[in-house]
C-alpha cells in the first residue's frame, strides 16, 4: 500500500461521498488533505473528523462555477504549502432527465458548466502548481455515462465524455514534465443518493442493478482505493487511461 506521508492531496468535491471518503483514504495513508467543496462548514467537518482520527486535514470552501474564487483557492495553495502533489477532481452533478427534443438549452448549458468548463479550470490551476514545483498527479472523476449511453441524460453524458477527452490531451502534453493524468469513470456506486434511491425509487434501483455484472453497487471504499492508487506511485507509468470501478458493466 503507497504512502502518501509529506505530500500535499487536494480533493475536490470532498464535502460528502466520494469525495468525502476518498479524503478520509488519503489522510490514512498520510497525506496532508485539502478538503474542498462548495459547502465550507461540511468540509471543515470532514476535516475535523480526520483530524480527530490521526489524520492531518482542512477544510477549503470553493464554488468550481466560481472562476474567481478557484483562482483564490489555488494561490492560497500555493502560498501556504508551496506546492500540490496530488488532486482529485470530484466534479459534476445531474440536474435532470428528459428526451434530448425537450432538454432544456439551459439545462446543458449548466452541466457542460459544472462538470466539464469546471473541470478545466481545476485542471489547468493545479497543473500550473505542478510545474512550478517538480510535478505530481491529477485523477479526474468522469462516469459510466462517460463512455457509455443513458437515455435521457444527453448533457450529463457529453459533459463526462468531454472529461476524458481533456483528461486524455493533457496527459499526452505533460507526460514529459513528471504530471500524470488520469480518470476514474465509475458505475454504481452506493453513495448517498444511492442510499436515497434505495428508499424513493426501489424499482429503478433494481434496474439498473441488473444491468451491472457484479449484481452489485461498488462501495465508495472500492472507489476511493482506486483513486488512491491512480494518484500513488504505484501506478508511475500510467497516464491517460481511463479506470473503470462498474462491476463489468463497460464489459458489455
Amino acid at each position: 500500500m503507497a504512502s502518501f506521508s509529506d505530500k500535499v492531496v487536494l480533493v475536490m468535491g470532498g464535502s460528502s461521498g466520494m469525495g468525502r471518503v476518498c479524503a478520509e483514504v488519503l489522510a490514512e495513508r498520510g497525506a496532508h488533505v485539502l478538503v474542498a467543496a462548495r459547502r465550507g462548514e461540511t468540509c471543515e467537518a470532514v476535516a475535523a473528523g480526520i483530524r480527530e482520527a490521526g489524520g492531518s486535514a482542512e477544510g477549503m470552501a470553493v464554488d468550481v462555477r466560481d472562476a474567481a474564487a478557484l483562482e483564490a483557492l489555488f494561490t492560497d495553495i500555493g502560498s501556504r504549502f508551496g506546492r500540490l502533489d496530488g488532486a482529485f477532481n470530484n466534479v459534476g452533478q445531474t440536474l435532470g432527465a428528459s428526451p434530448t427534443h425537450e432538454t432544456p438549452e439551459a439545462r446543458f448549458v449548466e452541466t457542460l458548466e459544472v462538470n466539464l468548463v469546471s473541470m478545466f479550470r481545476c485542471l489547468q490551476h493545479e497543473l500550473k502548481l505542478m510545474l512550478a514545483h517538480g510535478g505530481g498527479a491529477i485523477v479526474n472523476n468522469s462516469s459510466i455515462g462517460g463512455t457509455r449511453g443513458f437515455a435521457g441524460l444527453q448533457d450529463y453524458c457529453a459533459s463526462k465524455a468531454g472529461v476524458i477527452g481533456l483528461s486524455k490531451a493533457a496527459a499526452l502534453e505533460y507526460a514529459t514534465s513528471g504530471i500524470r493524468i488520469n480518470v476514474v469513470a465509475p458505475g454504481l456506486i452506493a453513495t448517498e443518493r444511492f442510499e436515497e434511491a434505495r428508499t424513493a425509487h426501489p424499482q429503478v434501483l433494481e434496474s439498473r442493478l441488473a444491468e451491472v455484472p457484479m449484481k452489485r453497487a461498488g462501495s465508495m471504499h472500492e472507489l476511493a482505493a482506486t483513486v488512491c492508487w491512480l494518484l500513488s506511485s504505484e501506478s508511475s507509468f500510467l497516464t491517460g487511461a481511463v479506470i473503470a470501478p462498474d462491476g463489468g458493466e463497460c464489459a458489455r
